[in-house]
């Protein structure tokens, strides 16, 4: 459950209404899935300009993932 809270956090940070953040989460032995949805206000930062923001997270993401041996995807829902 760690992978859900830091992702959780890194997006907290990034948006204007935290409590509107949805993560849903999928498992499996080798790669955590992430469906992650915000705000229609808050869509755009958290995109970022281009998408380096969410981009950004998702790395962070896949190094946390990494040393614990599975991969993630972080896919945003509209």
């Amino acid at each position: 459950m760690m992978l859900r809270q830091l992702l959780e956090f890194l997006v907290s940070s990034v948006v204007d209404k935290p409590d509107q953040i949805r993560i849903d989460h999928i498992s499996t032995p080798k790669v955590e899935l992430f469906y992650l949805a915000v705000a229609p206000g808050d869509l755009g930062r958290l995109l970022g300009k281009k998408g380096h923001t969410v981009e950004a997270i998702r790395r962070v993401m896949a190094a946390v993932a990494a040393s614990q041996g599975k991969e993630t995807v972080v896919d945003v829902l509209e």
